[in-house]
């Protein structure tokens, strides 16, 4: 099988494009996984309100500001 100058730049142009898709669609993935993994490490202290990020498994973490102990997790309400 012979291909013709017009479906080789066909086919090439095809597959920078699918190729184009792909690493698109991946660095979007791949984004989106990094801010999930940086949410699930911020807390917010409760007693100054300073948010930082801490990647300690346990449940209590120390805020670098103040120094206050203070449970991962959601804030909760005051309401």
């Amino acid at each position: 099988m012979e291909l013709t100058l017009t479906e080789f730049v066909r086919l090439a142009l095809g597959g920078a494009l699918a190729l184009v898709l792909l690493s698109a669609l991946l660095s979007r993935f791949f984004h989106a996984r990094g801010e999930r993994q940086a949410l699930a490490r911020r807390v917010i202290c409760r007693l100054c309100l300073h948010a930082f990020e801490d990647s300690s498994p346990g449940c209590i973490v120390e805020c670098p500001v103040c120094r206050a102990t203070t449970e991962r997790g959601r804030p909760r309400s005051l309401g």
